[in-house]
């Protein structure tokens, strides 16, 4: 059933909150949020619009974990909600709205419980008439593309393996069905309601791939044998396709392709092109593999395919020796080992790119890696562009050219964080292939393939493909296009960014710190198409029409905008004729601006920290925006802090900011504890707001609601000191505050995890102006971490640490006193901060040693530490009963700490291991903690 609402326009709901924010402090108080009431609260995912902007579907779930997909109207009250929906799609005409229907999290238990499989179903309203449908057991769904016709994919059967799934293919218009057997994959065409379909029995027989037209009704095969099918590709507005063939039966492995192809598929009976390896001059090491979805030219005359090399053990016709015989100690027959007799054990070698770990944790991507080429049906010659399964290759759109960056021979660069590219250009004419760039860290390719674009750490620079022009093309502009506030060591600084391009490579859209430039990549000339450094805010490009490779220099171009000191947001434009025109800008934060693809309508967001998300509909100047959804309406009826950015100076001079949240049902009168979670830069988190849960235990809203100021103040790092940076920043933030005559400088707690949980652990051994702080799995000691591996990626801690977060720049035998003074651990002896760790003993990214050595160190020294080990966890906790520990946890930790309460003896005197049990049901007994007093 439909369900009334009546959302507020933002005007409305601006001035609303403006008069709660105004009231006297002896208004009426409001309850404060306790765990209790967190159940009710929604989070809010993505905006999907109807083509003819007249609807929006988004999906809600709430802390209690209930979800549903909401469905309102953007010109009316009207809004439906669907019990468990996701995943919404509306048909190309705006009539339907099909989407998934998931089960409960108690339906989903039962069903894992008795082993039985967890399926989704299909929704599908009529807008027109709100009439709705429910289909069982849908896998997958897809309109065509005129809307008309709805492919639903059910589930393959358990056995046979391979075998595909019952398709039914709906006529939206006539209600008649047809249902296709043995589906394993299908794709509508662009140009006509043509569905192409692979067909799999699970056997070597009967497979194949089939053409349903769904106007006519006619069922057509293409092509039958005992191979697999997959990887079905429709050139763009055309009623050609492609698809991959493998050499070998369904029912034996294999990576080896063909790719087929057919041209004009509606009304005739189209000749098979197939693709003749070896006479297209393929040479034997290489073959096609199915990892690659083929791509046409726009003009149908080439297609795209992946290679790769032949396995070692499938060349010249015969497997490769499973293990070669190991000389026998007697002197007899040599001894044979059977594979689970085989050693253990793997070869690291200095000389390793990427460090076997790497390899190991991206084997099943790297499996997938393939050689970019190109095939010409009519002539049969292919044309490979990639050479390096490591490499990154594109095409130009109009597949003239290859592209591909090559690292190879930049190894030191790619170990250590300082990466550098060559890129070549392959001409698929004649197959010629060049190196077009030398030694480049950024580098990008215009949409038309024109141009080639790259910085070299001060100006862009372009090169023409076809006259190989080179041009500097912000030299003489007097802009600053370098990130010169990056506070990260590089030898190299990164640009501002690219916003995108113009049609047929017509311009290229360049940042600066504040501004957007239009500048033409043949040297013609550049614009300066904002003024956002007159007051400092930052303009960059909104894309409203992702699908399109570049912008229509003809219709207005949208722009987000962040104030740099203000934190306000909005949006504006730039007319074709010039000039900026501000759209909406405001202290909450917007964001996802789209427009409905047939209609002038736009959809944005817009949330504040005491203003659920929201969505607005507004014609093209957002002008007299309507609210169409009402998110947490119920809010109101609880106390809720105010937000206020902050400006202070740092003791080295920097000028810097942060966010002070106060507690609901603020006293002006009272000094207040505080809670300050660091980071790095947190200020753009002003108007972002928090869901309360349990589950989050780095609960800003949860701490506000406990009677606690909450500060996130910026920090911007020295290179070689990471961690006097943020004693340098922390301290002077604290003090701003507390000359506000806000807070009690003597309850000031301190709180982070993962960078943020090193400044934590930094801090107390560095200062004393924190009573107590909480470290989430901590970097401590600067020396043992260099030489870390994060094992969840198996990426090498060394790039990261010299020219990444920690700042290093050099390593730690070029300086070791500044790892030394970097280091929590090596000053452990002078902290008198009470320090709670908390790490997963499976961390793949901080490794547990790193909190356990602090402990060590620590108990040593007679200092108080809690560590807090949480089992099987990652570097982020997601066992739910987890995550409501160390919540909790953190408000007795800080109520002892800074408000005074009793200490559990967890904190004070801990907990022999038989008893720790009991304490783990404790506090899953006991809520939040008694609501304690400021």
């Amino acid at each position: 059933m439909p369900v009334a609402s009546r959302p507020l326009s933002l005007g409305t709901l601006v001035v609303a909150l403006a008069s709660l924010l105004a009231a006297p402090a002896t208004a009426q108080r409001k309850p404060a949020l306790t765990p209790k009431d967190y159940g009710r609260f929604e989070s809010v995912g993505r905006a999907t619009l109807s083509p003819d902007g007249r609807w929006i579907a988004y999906q809600i779930t709430r802390v209690d974990e209930r979800a549903e997909l909401r469905i309102a109207r953007t010109d009316r009250d009207l809004t439906r909600a669907a019990a468990w929906g996701s995943r919404p799609v509306f048909s190309a005409d705006g009539r339907w709205l099909a989407w998934s229907i998931g089960v409960s999290p108690e339906e989903r238990k039962r069903l894992e419980k008795e082993k039985q499989p967890v399926r989704s179903g299909l929704g599908l309203l009529d807008l027109a008439s709100g009439v709705e449908r429910v289909v069982p057991d849908v896998a997958s769904f897809e309109f065509d593309l005129g809307g008309r016709f709805l492919a639903a994919l059910g589930y393959p059967p358990d056995e046979p393996k391979g075998k595909g799934a019952d398709l039914r293919v709906m006529d939206l218009e006539t209600s008649a069905e047809l249902t296709i057997g043995n589906v394993t994959e299908l794709a509508w065409s662009e140009a006509a309601p043509l569905l192409a379909l692979t067909i799999a029995t699970g056997a070597d027989l009967g497979n194949g791939v089939q053409v349903y037209d769904a106007v006519t009704g006619r069922l057509r095969g293409l092509d039958a044998s005992s191979a697999s099918y997959r990887q079905l590709a429709w050139r763009k507005d055309a009623n050609d396709l492609a698809v991959l063939r493998s050499v070998e039966p369904a029912s034996k492995k294999g990576a080896r392709h063909t790719l087929l192809a057919w041209r004009e598929l509606r009304g005739r009976q189209p000749a098979l092109l197939q693709l003749e390896p070896r006479r297209a001059g393929l040479i034997d090491t290489l073959e096609v593999v199915q990892h690659r979805r083929p791509a046409w030219s726009e003009d149908g005359t080439r297609i795209s395919l992946g290679l790769r090399p032949v396995p070692d053990s499938l060349r010249n016709g015969r497997p490769a020796d499973s293990a070669k015989a190991a000389p026998s100690d007697s002197g007899g027959a040599p001894t044979k080992l059977a594979d689970e007799d085989l050693a253990q054990m793997q070869i690291w070698s200095t000389r390793d790119v990427r460090i076997v770990p790497q390899q190991k944790a991206s084997a099943e991507r790297d499996a997938s890696r393939t050689l970019l080429a190109v095939w010409e049906p009519d002539s049969n010659r292919l044309v490979q562009v990639g050479t390096g399964l490591l490499e990154s290759a594109e095409l130009t759109a109009d597949f003239r050219h290859g592209v591909e960056r090559v690292s190879g021979p930049y190894p030191w660069g790619e170990m250590f964080g300082r990466p550098y590219h060559d890129v070549f250009v392959t001409d698929l004419a004649d197959a010629a292939r060049s190196k077009a760039l030398d030694s480049v860290r950024y580098s990008w390719l215009g949409p038309s393939g024109q141009y080639l674009l790259w910085f070299d750490g001060r100006d862009y620079w372009s090169k023409n493909l076809d006259s190989s022009e080179e041009l500097n093309l912000t030299r003489d502009l007097g802009a600053v296009f370098a990130d010169t506030a990056y506070d990260t060591p590089t030898d190299l600084l990164p640009p501002h960014g690219v916003g995108g391009w113009v049609q047929e490579d017509g311009a290229v859209f360049l940042y600066d710190r504040y501004d957007v430039w239009r500048v033409a990549p043949d040297g013609s000339g550049a614009v300066r198409l904002t003024d956002g450094a007159r007051e400092q805010i930052v303009h960059r490009v909104v894309d409203l029409d992702p699908e399109e490779e570049a912008f229509d220099a003809r219709a207005p171009l949208y722009l987000s905008l962040h104030g740099e000191w203000s934190e306000k947001r909005g949006f504006a434009r730039v007319l074709p004729g010039g000039g900026v025109e501000r759209l909406v800008y405001d202290d909450r934060y917007f964001a996802s601006l789209q427009k409905a693809d047939s209609a002038e309508v736009l959809v944005y967001r817009a949330e504040a920290r005491d203003d659920s998300p929201d969505f607005f509909a507004a014609g093209m100047t957002l002008r007299d925006p309507r609210q169409v959804s009402a998110t947490n309406p119920f809010m109101r009826e609880y106390a809720w802090g105010k937000t206020e950015l902050i400006e202070f100076q740092s003791q080295t001079g920097r000028r810097l900011q942060g966010v002070l949240l106060y507690p609901a049902n603020h006293d002006p009168s009272r000094r207040y504890p505080m809670i300050v979670y660091t980071y790095e830069m947190l200020s753009p988190q002003a108007h972002l707001f928090e869901v309360p849960s349990e589950r989050d235990y780095y609960s800003f809203i949860s701490w506000t609601e406990a009677g606690y100021f909450v500060l996130m103040p910026d920090i911007v790092f020295t290179a070689r000191a990471p961690g006097p940076s943020v004693v340098q920043t922390l301290e002077p933030a604290v003090a701003k505050v507390a000359s506000m005559g806000l807070i009690d400088p003597k309850r000031v707690g301190l709180i982070g995890h993962s960078w943020g949980g090193y400044n934590a652990a930094f801090v107390p051994t560095r200062s004393k102006v924190f009573a107590a702080s909480v470290a989430g799995a901590p970097l401590t000691d600067f020396v043992s971490f260099m030489g870390q591996i994060h094992w969840t990626p198996g990426l090498p801690e060394l790039s990261h640490w010299e020219t990444g977060q920690a700042r290093m720049e050099v390593p730690y035998w070029e300086d070791p006193e500044a790892h030394h003074r970097a280091s929590p651990v090596h000053k452990v002896q002078e902290m008198e901060t009470p320090l709670l760790l908390a790490h997963g003993d499976k961390d793949g990214v901080v490794e547990f040693f790193q909190s356990t050595e602090f402990y060590n160190f620590a108990r040593r020294a007679g200092k108080q530490v809690v560590l807090l080990v949480y089992e099987g966890e990652n570097h982020g906790f997601v066992k739910k009963g987890n995550q409501i520990d160390y919540h909790r946890r953190i408000l007795e930790w800080f109520g002892h700490y800074l408000k005074g309460e009793p200490a559990p003896d967890w904190i004070t005197k801990g907990v022999p291991w038989e008893k720790q049990r009991e304490e783990i049901r404790r506090v899953a007994k006991s809520g939040e903690p008694a609501a304690a007093k400021p």
